[in-house]
């Protein structure tokens, strides 16, 4: 998975629970405004349980091995986010393998 963009909320977290139940993947990287490609992770998921992400974690969205897939998703009232441009910023997009 090749990805442009992540970002963090500072004000409150967010809830992704998947409504097909099955697999996805989420790239994440601990709190931080020094943030860089290498400290993200990619996560894997069954699809039997959601997602709290909890304010200040860096993310981009959920993603599926294939495919359109649905997710609950919830949000904080407040809308406010910190975002980073991997190409701009480090002149490469993230890069997270996700096995087959």
């Amino acid at each position: 998975m090749m990805l442009w963009h992540a970002n963090y909320r500072p004000d409150g977290g967010q809830l992704f629970f998947p409504l097909d139940h099955k697999p996805f993947y989420v790239p994440l990287a601990l709190p931080g405004d020094d943030i860089e490609p290498s400290r993200f992770v990619c996560f894997a998921f069954n699809g039997d349980k959601g997602l709290y992400i909890h304010p200040n974690i860096w993310h981009e969205g959920v993603f599926g091995l294939q495919g359109t897939q649905r997710f609950f998703d919830k949000q904080g009232a407040v809308h406010a986010r910190v975002s980073v441009d991997f190409p701009c910023e480090f002149g490469c997009p993230l890069e997270a393998p996700i096995p087959r």
